[in-house]
């Protein structure tokens, strides 16, 4: 007697595909996560030395630090949308933060809330969005570490 073992290949070509779509769909997902994560680090970084070249110790100073980050381009998601709920603020002491202190050193820029829209981990109960926020500090000139 002897035994059939066709269609085992489509079966287990079947398998494989969708594992491997599953793959691809994490590939993507994650990828871009870390593209979106990455340019809201770098427009962090700039703004807040952008910021802080601007502060001088004058009466005028604040609103120069804050036109200068106005003025950076600040898109991510490959260029697409625009930065909403960015935060500059400054500190003196770098230990507390105020959107206008007295005296300036430091300037510190925060992207709180950009949402990268979820794809494929989503078919198998992961999240719709995933959150990348991303701060930097930037002083005018050296900074001494306190121990």
């Amino acid at each position: 007697m002897r035994v059939r073992k066709r269609g085992f290949v489509l079966i287990a070509m079947s398998v494989s595909m969708v594992l491997l779509l599953a793959f691809v769909g994490l590939a993507l997902d994650f990828g871009r996560i870390y593209i979106a994560r990455n340019e809201t680090q770098l427009f962090t970084d700039a703004a807040a030395m952008a910021a802080a070249s601007k502060l001088d110790g004058s009466p005028g100073s604040l609103d120069a630090a804050h036109a200068a980050v106005d003025r950076l381009p600040n898109r991510w998601n490959l260029g697409s949308r625009k930065f909403t709920g960015v935060i500059v603020e400054f500190s003196a002491d770098g230990r507390q933060w105020e959107a206008t202190p007295d005296a300036a050193r430091f300037a510190r820029v925060t992207a709180p809330a950009n949402d990268v829209d979820i794809l494929f981990l989503r078919a198998v109960g992961g999240p719709e969005k995933f959150t990348v926020p991303a701060r930097s500090v930037a002083s005018v000139g050296p900074v001494r570490l306190i121990q």
